[in-house]
C-alpha cells in the first residue's frame, strides 16, 4: 500500500516533552490508513463512519528524528482521547473520499471519545453557583410574599430555617436570603413570651442575641422589618431596643414597619440610623419642637436619670418660624454619615418646620448618591423656588402641598441640568396654575416616564396665548399619566380638552397607561382601548357613605389642607371650556382662556377635595361604556340573491379607539387606596400595609396542610404559627 506523507510543517508542539506529561502512544506519526491484517490487537472504539477509522499509533521514543509525517496535535490535558485519521490529496485508498480542496472545512476529521466516570452523591449540586441557588430562593420567596399568596413572611422564614439545615451547599445561601431582608411582623406568641420569659419583644430579643453572638450573621443584615409596637412596652423602651439592634448590624440600610417622629431631641434610635454608613433609605417625620429644661449635670442624654429631671413641653411655632441654630445643628449631623443614601423622604406634621430653607440644601449636599427625594407639607420658609432652583441631579422628585412653589419655579426648574434625567415626577397641590410651564416640563424632561398631578384647579392659559397647531402638550418618553383634577365633577375643563387632543395628536407616544379619575364627558377614556368592564365587584357594594368615612380620616390635619387649598384657590383661576370640551372641535380652530369659574357644592360653600375617588370614577365609567353600548358603531344589511333585505341589525357598540395601546387605568397602585386617588402618600406609608388582623384574616401556617384531617401534634406545633397579618412593603408615589 502506497504511504503519502505530508509536507513538512515544522516540530510540533509537543516534541521534546516528557513522557508522564504525555503518553507514548499518543506521539507517533500516522502515515496514511492500514489495512486490517495489519492492526494490532489493542484496538481503538471504532467509529460509525467507516472512512475515517485509523490505525493505533506506533510506539517511538520521545527525542528522535523528526517525521515531517507526524501531525501537529495538542497536549493531552484531559481523559480525552482523540484520534486523528491522514487524509491526503493523493490517498489510493479505495475506502477514502474523493479529495476536494475544500473537504478540510466541511468537517472535521478529529473523533473525541469522553471516558465518564462515576459521580459522589452530591458532586452535581456542590457545583451549581451560589447565584443560581440565590435565584432559586429568591422565587420561593415570591411565592410566599407574592400577591395573592396565602403565605406570610413567617412561613417563608420556616422554610429558609429548614434548607438551611438540608446540606452544607444550602446552608450558605439559606443563610443570607433569611439575614439580609430579616420581616417580623405580627404580635409574638404566648408560647415564646412564656418559654423565654420575655414580656413584650420577645422575637427582637432573640435576635439581638444571636447577632451579638454572630457578628457574620450581623454583617449579612441589609432590611429589617419590626412589629408594631406591643401595648405592654412605653415608645421609649420599644426604640431603644431597635436600636441596639440597629448598632450590631454594620451594614445596615434599610428600617421599616417603624416611622418614629422626630422632635428635635435626643434618641437613641435617631442616633444609631446616623451611624450607618451604607443606610440607604430614610424617612422623616417632622414633629414639633419642644422645650427640655436642663439636665443634670453628669447624666447622659437620653438617660433616665437626665429625663426625670426634665420638663418636656410642646413649643408651638408659626407657619413661617425658624428652628433654633442647635436643632438646625443636630438635624445636619445626622445625616453626615450618609454618603450612600439614595431615598430621602421627609414629612412636617401641623406645627413642625425646617427652616430656614438653606437647611435642606446643605443636607442634600452632602448626599452624593441620593436619587429618590420626596418632600411634604414643608413651609416656604423651609422649600420655596430658590430651593427647588439648587437641588442635585435626581431620577425622582415627588412634591407634595409645598406652598412655597409656583409655575415659574417648576418652569426654572425644568429646564436646569439636575432635572434631564429625571424619571419620575409628582405635583400634588403645588400651584400649578400655568400651561406653559407644563409644556416647559414636558419638553425639556426627556427621560420622563410616570407624571402626576393633582390638583384643585386646573392650569390655564396666558390671556392672549392661542393655540393653533397640535399636539401642544408633547413628550416622546412618558409612559404613565395620572391627571385628577378634582375641582371639576360636571364639565372637563379647558386643560382636561388640550391634554386630550395633544394625546389623540400623538404627543405621547409611549403613553400605555392613563389614569384620570376626573373625567366627567368621557374625553380621556375615547382615547384608550376599549375594555369589557371597567368597574369592580366591590363597587356595587360600598357605599359612598363609607368612602367618605374612609376619606375624612386624615391624621395629618385636615383644617389645614383646605386652608392650604382656599388660600391658593385665590391665585389659579379655571377655564370653564364648555365650548372646547368636545372632540369635534378642529385642531386648527384657536382657543383662548374663558372666564374663571369656580363649582360650588349643593350647601352652597365651595367644593374642594384632596383626590378624586376611583371608585366614583369606575362607576362612571361603566356608566359610559354602557350608554355606548346602546349606541352601536356598525349597521350591518344581509341582502340575498335578489336585493331584498333578510336581516338588518346594528352593533359593536363600545367606548374607546380600536388599535390604542393606552389603558384606561382606574385601580390605585400597590399600597394607594380608592378614596386618595390611587397615589401612595404618607398616610399609607405609615399605615398597618396589611398587618392588621381586625379587618382580615391572617395567616395560621395551615394554608399547605393535609386535607385528610388528621393531624399529629407535634406536626401543628412545628408548622403552625400565631395567626399574623400579611404585612406588603409600600412605596411613595
Amino acid at each position: 500500500m502506497a504511504t503519502t506523507t505530508m509536507p513538512n510543517r515544522g516540530a510540533p508542539s509537543y516534541y521534546g516533552a516528557a513522557t508522564e506529561f504525555y503518553p507514548l502512544e499518543l506521539d507517533q506519526p500516522t502515515t496514511g490508513f492500514m489495512t486490517r491484517s495489519q492492526r494490532p490487537n489493542n484496538r481503538v472504539p471504532r467509529s460509525a463512519h467507516p472512512g475515517f477509522d485509523t490505525s493505533p499509533l506506533h510506539h517511538k521514543k520521545m527525542g528522535g528524528p523528526y517525521d515531517p509525517a507526524t501531525l501537529n496535535r495538542p497536549r493531552k490535558l484531559s481523559s480525552t482521547v482523540t484520534v486523528t485519521p491522514i487524509i491526503t490529496p493523493n490517498s489510493d485508498d479505495t475506502g477514502s473520499r474523493t479529495w476536494r480542496p475544500e473537504f478540510r472545512h466541511q468537517q472535521s476529521p478529529v473523533r473525541t471519545v469522553f471516558r465518564t466516570h462515576k459521580r459522589q452523591p452530591g458532586e452535581l449540586f456542590a457545583a451549581l453557583p451560589e447565584e443560581v441557588l440565590g435565584m432559586v430562593l429568591g422565587q420561593l420567596k415570591e411565592s410566599h410574599l407574592g400577591k395573592g399568596s396565602e403565605s406570610c413572611a413567617t412561613c417563608w422564614m420556616r422554610d429558609l430555617s429548614s434548607i438551611s439545615v438540608a446540606s452544607r451547599k444550602c446552608h450558605q445561601a439559606a443563610r443570607i436570603a433569611l439575614y439580609d431582608d430579616i420581616q417580623l411582623n405580627g404580635t409574638d406568641s404566648s408560647a415564646m413570651k412564656k418559654r423565654h420569659k420575655i414580656a413584650h419583644g420577645a422575637r427582637l430579643v432573640l435576635l439581638r442575641r444571636t447577632l451579638r453572638a454572630n457578628p457574620e450573621l450581623a454583617a449579612i443584615v441589609r432590611t429589617l422589618k419590626v412589629p408594631s409596637q406591643p401595648i405592654s412596652s412605653t415608645k421609649e423602651e420599644y426604640h431603644n431596643l431597635i436600636a441596639t439592634i440597629v448598632m450590631e448590624c454594620p451594614n445596615f440600610e434599610r428600617l421599616v414597619g417603624l416611622h418614629p417622629r422626630y422632635d428635635h431631641t435626643f434618641s437613641r434610635l435617631f442616633h444609631a440610623l446616623s451611624t450607618r454608613v451604607n443606610l440607604k433609605q430614610m424617612d422623616w417625620i417632622i414633629d414639633a419642637p419642644v422645650l427640655q429644661a436642663p439636665q443634670r449635670p453628669g447624666s447622659r442624654p437620653g438617660s433616665s436619670s437626665g429625663k426625670s429631671a426634665g420638663l418636656k413641653m410642646e413649643r408651638r411655632i408659626g407657619p413661617h418660624g425658624v428652628l433654633e441654630p442647635t436643632e438646625c445643628a443636630a438635624f445636619f449631623d445626622c445625616h453626615a454619615n450618609w454618603s450612600n443614601l439614595k431615598t430621602l423622604s421627609i414629612h412636617c406634621l401641623p406645627g413642625a418646620t425646617l427652616a430656614p430653607g438653606g437647611l435642606i440644601v446643605k443636607i442634600l449636599d452632602q448626599l452624593p448618591a441620593l436619587e429618590h427625594l420626596y418632600l411634604s407639607r414643608l413651609s416656604h420658609a423651609a422649600f420655596n423656588d430658590q430651593t427647588l432652583s439648587v437641588l442635585p441631579p435626581l431620577k425622582t422628585l415627588s412634591l407634595a402641598h409645598t406652598s412655597g412653589i409656583t409655575s415659574a419655579g417648576l418652569s426654572a426648574f425644568a429646564t436646569s441640568q439636575a432635572a434631564q434625567g429625571m424619571t419620575r415626577l409628582t405635583l400634588r397641590h403645588v400651584n400649578l396654575d400655568s400651561l406653559p410651564a407644563l409644556v416647559r416640563i414636558f419638553s425639556n424632561m426627556r427621560y420622563l416616564e410616570v407624571f402626576s398631578l393633582v390638583q384643585t384647579f386646573a392650569p390655564t392659559l396666558p390671556e392672549d396665548t392661542m393655540i393653533w397647531l397640535m399636539p401642544y402638550l408633547a413628550c416622546s418618553s412618558l409612559r404613565r399619566l395620572h391627571w385628577d383634577i378634582t375641582s371639576h365633577s360636571a364639565a372637563a375643563s379647558a386643560a382636561d380638552a388640550i391634554l386630550a387632543r395633544s394625546i389623540a395628536a400623538h404627543g405621547f407616544p409611549s403613553l400605555v397607561a392613563l389614569r384620570a379619575p376626573t373625567d366627567p364627558e368621557g374625553i380621556f377614556q375615547s382615547l384608550c382601548r376599549p375594555v369589557e368592564r371597567a368597574e369592580i365587584a366591590s363597587d356595587r357594594f360600598r357605599t359612598p357613605a363609607q368612602s367618605a368615612e374612609r376619606q375624612n380620616t386624615f391624621p395629618m390635619g385636615r383644617s389645614n389642607t383646605l386652608a392650604s387649598l382656599t388660600s391658593s384657590s385665590s391665585s389659579s383661576s379655571i377655564s370653564s371650556g364648555a365650548s372646547i370640551g368636545g372632540r369635534s372641535q378642529s385642531p386648527m380652530t384657536p382657543m383662548t382662556p374663558q372666564t374663571p369659574l369656580t363649582p360650588f357644592s349643593p350647601s352652597g360653600g365651595s367644593f374642594l377635595r384632596e383626590a378624586s375617588d376611583l371608585r366614583e370614577s369606575r362607576l362612571a365609567a361603566q356608566g359610559r361604556l354602557e350608554a355606548a353600548r346602546s349606541a352601536p358603531r356598525f349597521a350591518v344589511q344581509v341582502v340575498d340573491e335578489e336585493g331584498s333585505t333578510v336581516e338588518d341589525y346594528e352593533m359593536a357598540g363600545f367606548m374607546g379607539t380600536i388599535g390604542s395601546q393606552i389603558r384606561y387605568d382606574s385601580m390605585p397602585d400597590a399600597g394607594a387606596r380608592d378614596e386618595k386617588g390611587g397615589l401612595v402618600d404618607m398616610d399609607d406609608v405609615m399605615g398597618e400595609c396589611g398587618e392588621d388582623i381586625s379587618e382580615r384574616e391572617g395567616c395560621f401556617g395551615r394554608w399547605n396542610m393535609s386535607t385528610s384531617g388528621n393531624v399529629d401534634r407535634r406536626e401543628k406545633e412545628k408548622w403552625w404559627h400565631t395567626e399574623r397579618g400579611r404585612w406588603t412593603n409600600v412605596e411613595l408615589a
